[in-house]
């Protein structure tokens, strides 16, 4: 390759040198020299060869830039085959410039990119590597540096420690004190995040006892206790590579770097638990759960006691009366009390999990045996203790039960203690309680003021809890702890029976008495603890059959008949469901047994339609939740409302809306998730047909909702089967609808009809009929055969020009999909067809062409058909548009090319105004009513909405359209020069109205980059319209919608540019809108667009700024508190100004 003339690039390297050039300009020099070098017209040393005066003069300034540019150049050349004489000369160089103090920061990023280069384009060897760490430690002093220049240090260290320990070991007592020298009072963020990293990664590097990590281990983390705790000053603008969170993550894993910091580390930690700054309390606990991991059992076992007792300090004593200190309000008090107390409990769960094997029984008496933990517990379930005194502090209760919790589940020794030590006695106070309680309500009507014992309940089921954390940890043989003497399992299962009645009765006692916050605490608790004893693996499950039947049987009653207490109601269901889970997780065998005939079998019967026993939402409710404990379950909850919805159609049409409503909405979506659907949507779909017969035949399938409902259902339950099952649930329907339809309509199912042929008559039972046949065709796969396609075809365009838009979703989905049948003969080719099918629809509404575009099927009309169709009904032609629309839109989808003439027809109906105001004379002749061209117009800005939006009813994914890459964009491309053309011609107010309206639609549903890329062109159009539709309330959603595209190019550089061109305008319509009255979101996007708009230059947008305060002022007085709050970071944001 022919190599460059010096004279191309030394002026790259002249302007590099030359100080007095910008940074850019420096920039763009480094990439150029780099680009020749990488393209193999240069040769590196060739450019050292030439740049030999700048790399070895005196001139300190010269030569430091002279280095610094060679080293910028190895830095961009990563990639880059270099030979290994060249990689070896370039180190030479490097390194000796390390004692040049002058030129250092060239040599530091020569070195580090040399250290960064692989060894497949050549790399540095390791003895480059030993000689370069010398050079550094004896000549760089890191702390005398620059930021920048500092970080560069603390990469190299880290990328030789990295990934070249061996030689990073030679250096011994140099690197270690080298290292501390370097990093000691660091104060940079960026530095700080590095040098942590580096004393983990040195420590690391000497794990011997002897070593260098255990003799520096005190200097070492002096240096680094100094930073602890992180106290992190910088702002958020301040656009650092480090926050607050990453520097104190650095910092916890130096800490945890090396077991010789044990000594050092703990005390520190232990002391700072004591701190009032809830930040430093977070991460001592983080910091001590960590260092416990790392630092071992053996070096922990030491600080057992006074760690337990500064834990114990916080979980106990935060949450009454001790105080953190915070600037916050006293929601974010409670926030950090309870981030530390949570914190704490995770830190207490690591050290009993990492401390607790080597000595278990001092570990487990130190905490079961605490005076403080054994007086809670005694308080809490002694006799005495009523409702009052045992929900006096909560937090401090579930403080209690969450050390107990932790503890019991650690393991089956730990488990087996805690049960022997308080379990028993627990659950007999309970009983005693309860036994009073009903006791009294034998004797009087209402509950005693002492009630059942809430703190032996709570921390009775908190046990349960651990005691089934720890069969699920259990492995093996279940034999040797289920007989052992005392296990927990024994324990437990003494007590099950008594503990389980107890449950139950609480979910029947009324406590009227009490408070509803305690009654719901005692509800949730109880339900709680059955759910637990009831979600036990089999093997392990302390429950006999009858209980464990006992149990659900209780569930299943409060959801069948307590459906007024709303709280447990939905606890027991969430219960019900969390137990069916299990089932199938554990795969249990015996109890799904159960679960069937008590549970499944009744909640998901649906059989009586008028059962009154409850509601029928929340029946189906219960149905939906149950079965989502899994595919079987959910299957019982298909077959169920499938059963119901055929056999309770004819007793009551509402009923089966709900029940259609429940299956569509919720059951399908769910197997949608989980598959394995297909025989069971073919089935309901094909006994749904015979019972469409049915409605029809009784004159019910027009019911109110019921249609609807059953197009739902039928299109979800055809998308879901293959091929082969809608071939045989089309001919169903084919079948049943042929032999169902009144004749007029049967006689002109045999061929379309021509433009000038009127279509038959039909009824409201053909309507529906034809409403069901469609959902099929909606959701029908591209390959799937269709019979008789014509006549379909037929039936479904005799409704289609009587503006029946599923008739249009059915035909929309045929041309689409290009639907086909063996038997389809060429002379009735789709395309011809569809010629036919939209020439009968143009010619539903003829427009007098006075316009210059040009479509052959749009000029067909003489004028006594023009003045025959505006004397026709303005409902009629408004309902061709909208069918027409969604023609289009399947076309378009497909990238059909005739959904130009489609598109042309909207856009002459558009333009419809414009027309007549050239004609009034012909007007007045003929007696043409504004009215329906203004109606007609409308319709057509609409039908583009249609056309570009996403759909759910029909032409989607889920119902397998075929969908052509970019149609939306290429669409948009086509039509933007033709409307924007349109808008500058139109002198009618109501056209270019409705021209705006129809804009707006295309822009707000074309891809955003693709509106940006045309934005110098449309961005006027867009605002104009923002400003002319903001005028009525009937297009607010398009006026937000348009406004969110405007907000879109706010966020692209060059949509900024276009603004930027346009400031004042696209300010003064904001500004307009943030009073917009029909709509709370305008307002507020309005005032986020004001606010992106101040990143803008200076110059340009600095004289708008009284415009935006006044708008923003008067914002400040907005109803809707999103919009005050909007206007004050607006006004912030533009007082901020100077």
């Amino acid at each position: 390759m022919a190599k460059a003339p010096p004279g191309q690039w030394i002026p790259h390297v002249e302007a590099f040198v030359d100080v007095s050039h910008s940074p850019a300009q420096h920039s763009a020099s480094v990439d150029a020299l780099a680009a020749l070098v990488n393209k193999d017209k240069l040769t590196l040393l060739d450019l050292v060869l030439k740049m030999d005066l700048y790399l070895t003069t005196t001139d300190h300034i010269v030569r430091s830039r002279g280095i610094l540019l060679l080293g910028e150049i190895l830095s961009r050349l990563p990639l880059k085959k270099l030979h290994v004489n060249d990689i070896s000369t370039l180190s030479d160089f490097f390194i000796s410039r390390l004692s040049d103090w002058h030129a250092l920061r060239g040599a530091l990023v020569g070195c580090l990119a040399l250290l960064h280069r692989k060894q497949t384009v050549g790399s540095i060897i390791i003895a480059d590597v030993k000689r370069l760490l010398k050079a550094f430690l004896q000549n760089v002093q890191v702390q005398s540096l620059a930021a920048a220049d500092r970080k560069l240090c603390f990469q190299i260290l880290n990328y030789i420690l990295d990934h070249y320990p061996e030689a990073a070991k030679t250096m011994g007592d140099d690197l270690m004190y080298g290292i501390c020298e370097a990093i000691d009072e660091e104060k940079d963020p960026e530095c700080l995040k590095l040098s942590f990293h580096l004393v983990g990664a040195v420590m690391k590097l000497f794990p011997e006892p002897s070593g260098l990590a255990a003799q520096y281990a005190s200097e070492v983390f002096e240096i680094l206790s100094k930073y602890y705790p992180i106290y992190f000053t910088h702002g958020a603008g301040d656009d650092l590579d480090a926050t607050r969170d990453d520097l104190s993550k650095a910092l916890m894993h130096a800490f945890c770097s090396t077991p010789y910091f044990e000594p050092l580390a703990i005390p520190l930690l232990l002391d700072k638990l004591s701190s009032s700054l809830p930040l430093a309390k977070l991460d001592s606990l983080k910091y001590l759960g960590n260092c416990i991991h790392c630092y071992g059992a053996d070096r922990m076992g030491r600080h057992a006691t006074t760690i337990w007792s500064k834990l114990k300090e916080v979980i106990f004593n935060l949450s009454i009366d001790q105080s953190v200190s915070t600037s916050g309000s006293s929601k974010d008090m409670e926030k950090n009390k309870n981030q530390i107390v949570s914190e704490a409990l995770t830190c207490l769960k690591t050290a009993i999990t990492h401390m607790g094997p080597s000595d278990e029984d001092r570990l487990i008496n130190l905490i079961l045996l605490d005076e403080d933990v054994v007086s809670s517990i005694h308080s809490v379930s002694s006799e005495e203790a009523s409702v009052l005194t045992s929900l006096q502090n909560p937090i401090q209760l579930h403080a209690l039960g969450s050390v107990i919790s932790i503890l019991a589940e650690s393991s089956a020794y730990f488990c087996t203690r805690v049960l022997q030590a308080h379990f028993a006695r627990l659950v007999d106070n309970l009983e005693i309680s309860a036994g009073r309680e009903y006791q009294h309500l034998s004797n009087c009507s209402s509950p005693s003021s002492g009630a059942i014992n809430y703190g032996a309940l709570y921390l009775s089921v908190q046990m349960i809890s651990s005691c089934r954390e720890v069969a699920l940890t259990c492995k093996g043989d279940f034999a040797p702890i289920k007989s052992a003497k005392e296990s927990w399992w024994l324990i437990l299962e003494r007590k099950t029976d008594s503990l389980i009645h107890l449950l139950r009765s609480l979910l029947t006692i009324d406590f009227q008495s009490v408070q509803s916050a305690v009654r719901q605490e005692y509800v949730s608790c109880a339900v709680k603890g059955l759910t637990i004893l009831a979600t036990f693996p089999e093997p392990w499950s302390p429950l006999s059959a009858n209980v464990y039947e006992d149990v659900l049987l209780t569930l299943t009653s409060v959801i069948m008949s307590k459906y007024k207490n709303v709280h447990l109601w939905r606890l027991s269901l969430k219960a019900l469901t969390s137990i069916g889970s299990s089932i199938v997780e554990f795969h249990a065998s015996q109890k799904e047994n159960i679960y069937n005939k008590v549970v499944a079998d009744k909640i998901s019967s649906l059989d009586e339609p008028y059962d009154t026993s409850i509601p029928l939402n929340l029946r189906l409710e219960a149905c939906y939740e149950v079965g989502t404990s899994g595919p079987n379950y959910m299957l019982r909850v298909a077959k169920s409302l499938e059963e119901a919805v055929v056999n309770g159609s004819i007793e009551s049409t509402g009923y089966v809306v709900n029940l259609l409503e429940c299956y569509c909405g919720r059951v399908l979506p769910w197997f949608f998730t989980f598959g394995g659907f297909n025989e069971l949507a073919l089935n309901f779909a094909m006994r749904l047909w015979d019972l469409i017969r049915d409605l029809a035949i009784s004159d019910r399938i027009g019911s109110q909702g019921l249609p609807s409902s059953l197009m739902v259902g039928m299109k979800l339950l055809v998308g879901i089967c293959t091929e082969e099952q809608q071939s045989l649930i089309v001919q169903k329907a084919y079948d049943t609808i042929s032999s169902m339809l009144s004749l007029p309509v049967k006689s002109m199912m045999q061929h379309l009809l021509p433009v000038d042929e009127p279509g038959p008559l039909y009824s409201v039972r053909d309507t529906s009929l034809m409403c069901m046949l469609s959902s099929v065709i909606v959701g029908l796969r591209p390959q799937t055969p269709v019979p008789d396609m014509m006549v379909m075809i037929s039936l479904f365009t005799v409704f289609l020009l009587k503006g029946h838009i599923p008739a249009a979703h059915a035909l929309a989905s045929i041309f689409n999909k290009n639907l086909h049948n063996p038997e389809f003969s060429p002379e009735n080719k789709l395309d011809k067809v569809l010629d036919t099918i939209l020439e009968r629809c143009f010619s539903t509404i003829p427009l007098r062409s006075n316009t210059k575009i040009s479509l052959s099927y749009v000029g067909r009309s003489d004028d006594a058909n023009s003045s025959e169709s505006l004397s026709g009904s303005i409902e009629s032609k408004n309902d061709i548009i909208s069918v027409l629309a969604w023609l289009g839109k399947g076309l378009l989808m497909r990238g059909d090319e005739k959904v130009k003439d489609v598109s042309m027809f909207l856009l002459k109906c558009l333009c419809s105004d414009q027309t007549l105001a050239g004609i009034s004379s012909h007007q007045e002749e003929h007696d043409i009513n504004d009215s329906s061209y203004a109606s007609v117009a409308t319709s057509a800005a609409d039908a583009f909405f249609v056309m570009m939006s996403d759909s759910e009813v029909c032409l989607n994914k889920k119902f397998h359209a075929r969908i052509k890459p970019l149609y939306k964009q290429r669409f948009f491309s086509i039509l933007m020069p033709i409307f924007l053309s349109k808008i500058k011609e139109s002198t009618v107010m109501t056209t270019r109205l409705v021209l705006y309206r129809a804009f707006g639609h295309i822009i707000s549903n074309a891809p955003v980059p693709a509106v940006i890329t045309e934005a110098h062109q449309i961005l006027l159009v867009m605002v104009d319209s923002l400003a002319k539709l903001s005028q009525d309330i009937k297009d607010k959603d398009l006026v937000y919608s348009t406004l969110l595209v405007l907000s879109g190019m706010l966020m692209d550089e060059k949509g900024k540019e276009c603004i930027v061109e346009n400031i004042h305008i696209v300010i003064g319509v904001l500004t307009q809108l943030v009073s917009y009255p029909h709509m709370m979101v305008v307002r507020e996007t309005a005032l986020q667009c004001l606010v992106a708009m101040s990143s803008l230059p200076h110059s340009k947008i600095y004289r708008m700024r009284p415009q935006i305060l006044q708008a923003a002022i008067k914002a400040l007085d907005d109803k809707k508190r999103t919009v005050r709050h909007e206007a004050v970071r607006c006004r912030q944001t533009w007082q901020s100004f100077a």
